[in-house]
């Protein structure tokens, strides 16, 4: 099976351990796929604070916009979450 996404793409996960199962799934998937945890903050249709990751190729330089279009394609509440991404990811 063979499909094409467009990345980087942001995702969220529950519980902070969940990380570990999505980074080894995407290694899995493609070895220079990247997963990187970016920060916390609510989802727009959920009253409660989620985990936020990005996957990225391992050699792309994730810009600061790119993040903030990611992160708002996937739910991240930016009006009322109090946390806001970590740019410490962007090289």
């Amino acid at each position: 099976m063979e499909t094409t996404i467009q990345i980087p793409k942001a995702f969220s996960v529950r519980d902070e351990n969940e990380f570990f199962a999505f980074k080894h799934l995407m290694a899995r998937l493609n070895p220079r796929l990247c997963v990187q945890q970016i920060g916390m903050g609510l989802h727009v249709d959920h009253n409660y604070t989620v985990f936020w990751g990005l996957v990225s190729l391992e050699d792309h330089a994730v810009t600061r916009d790119e993040i903030d279009g990611v992160l708002r394609e996937a739910g991240f509440d930016f009006e009322h979450s109090a946390a806001q991404p970590d740019y410490a990811c962007v090289s």
